[in-house]
């Protein structure tokens, strides 16, 4: 309810200012740094801390102020719903009174010309305010709010605001988020399409097709679970791709809040039969060639659409770091050379048929790199020069009521908008899959792209827009101008 997620989430520590570049000043902002933020009103499940310097929190907010205040503010001092249907309502009542003081003024002046009575002018002018303005027109219109809602509870459909039941009969448009509304909760892992020398590879419709190497230890490492209460708790993605591998995920400590391991708070391995009953973390015996400890991680940012961690093989003398987001962001940051040239075309077959897809690569750190060093680096210094691994294919299907709903809002002629922040053709595929869009409807995609400069600060490209039409890939109108 505060926080907008319905998973654990990981929140980590503001960067130290005595790290960053005295050029990129960063000022703390709450919407910037919401993973780093504990709201109140929120639970803390598990706290993890380094050497002898437990997590420390800074309260900036306190009362009404917070989160959780905001929220029990808004339901103890609601703001003022002023809709347009009662706005209308009070212009229909202000002007049947306008009218009424008409005919008041009127009738007295008549009847005073006729030398009436005072008393009979009076009721005769009164009684022309009450036929003019109803005095059972409130007690009509709440009669029929209380009929409406009884026809609604028969359908199984409750309301907690009855004024709403009016507004209702003026809604023109409807708006849905996709993942988790119009599809369901959870993936399924559709299939891998590796890369080598850069070119694609064919494609992997089972993950235990895929052989073990730098694509299977990205998905083994590149993720935020953690085991929370003995069960292995975090993003249902993330779950879905480290759960198909068949591989384990140990967090030393039997302490939920216990003291990291200064090297390797995480470690993973492969489950095999053969492995399980020799493998002790807590032994220098252990088989350390298939032991990875996740010694960093970037967590996830919208902004950024991506996330990162830094792992070593255990025994082995250098760091490396694996990068798994969007395709076309993941791409951008790889070399050009281990991009395969067929990228955008494959990347589009799959979005046009509604899969969700992620791009994985990664790049072996230098050696002078050090542990010391490495936890103070910034994320922008080591997330570039990446070498493309391949894409990781997922499946997410419609719920089965989302067509029908969707339909029957179609016909009573009230627009349907999805907004998602998922890739544009896939969210394109699952409008035109549910009835958002139509297939006969072509739709174009509007791109933007800002002004190139060179090194001296010249625009090189002038800022434009450009059109295309989604099913053909073809660009139809291009349209250059000041943005």
């Amino acid at each position: 309810m505060l926080t907008s997620e319905s998973i654990p989430v990981t929140k980590t520590p503001l960067p130290n200012p005595r790290f960053t570049h005295e050029d990129s000043k960063v000022y703390f902002n709450v919407k910037d740094h919401a993973r780093h933020i504990l709201y109140c009103g929120t639970k803390v499940i598990q706290t993890r801390y380094y050497g002898g310097h437990k997590v420390k929190a800074v309260v900036f907010r306190t009362g009404f102020s917070t989160a959780k205040g905001e929220l029990v503010r808004s339901i103890l001092y609601p703001k003022p719903v002023d809709f347009r249907f009662n706005r209308d309502t009070y212009i229909f009542v202000g002007i049947l009174c306008g009218i009424a003081v008409l005919g008041f003024i009127y009738t007295i002046i008549l009847m005073v010309r006729r030398d009436n009575l005072v008393g009979d002018i009076i009721k005769r002018s009164l009684d022309l305010i009450t036929i003019a303005v109803p005095p059972a027109l409130p007690a009509a219109l709440s009669v029929g709010i209380v009929f409406a809602q009884s026809r609604m509870k028969h359908a199984r459909i409750y309301c907690i605001s009855p004024r709403s039941i009016n507004i209702c009969g003026s809604i023109n448009t409807v708006c849905f988020d996709k993942t988790g509304t119009l599809t369901e909760e959870g993936l399924d892992m559709h299939s891998l399409v590796t890369v080598h020398d850069g070119k694609f590879e064919q494609e992997l419709s089972s993950v235990k097709r895929l052989p073990r190497g730098n694509m299977m230890v990205g998905m083994a490492t590149c993720h935020s679970l953690t085991i929370i209460e003995g069960v292995l708790s975090g993003d249902p993605l993330e779950l879905i791709m480290f759960q198909s591998i068949g591989w384990e995920l140990k967090e030393p400590g039997m302490d939920e809040s216990s003291n990291f391991d200064k090297i390797c708070p995480t470690i993973v391995y492969p489950r095999t039969e053969e492995l399980i009953g020799s493998l002790d973390l807590s032994s220098t015996k252990s088989l350390t060639s298939i032991e990875i400890g996740i010694v960093r991680q970037f967590t996830f940012s919208s902004s950024l659409q991506r996330m990162s961690v830094i792992v070593r093989n255990l025994g082995s003398d250098h760091f490396d770091i694996y990068t798994k987001g969007a395709p076309e962001m993941v791409a951008s940051l790889c070399i050009t050379d281990t991009v395969p040239p067929d990228f955008h075309d494959v990347l589009i077959t799959y979005t046009r048929h509604g899969y969700r897809v992620l791009a994985l690569a990664y790049k072996s750190l230098s050696e002078k790199l050090k542990y010391p060093k490495l936890q103070r680096i910034e994320r922008e210094e080591v997330e570039r020069g990446l070498t493309f691994l391949g894409l990781i294919v997922m499946e997410n299907r419609l719920k089965p009521e989302t067509t029908p709903v969707i339909s029957q809002l179609s016909k009573a002629n009230i627009r349907t908008i999805m907004v998602t922040g998922d890739n544009m053709l896939t969210a394109l595929s699952v409008a035109r899959e549910s009835g958002f869009v139509k297939p006969s409807e072509p739709i174009i995609l509007v791109q933007a792209f800002p002004p190139q400069t060179d090194d001296v600060g010249n625009v090189t490209e002038a800022p434009h827009v450009e059109y295309v039409y989604t099913d053909k890939r073809e660009s139809v109108l291009e349209n250059p101008h000041n943005m």
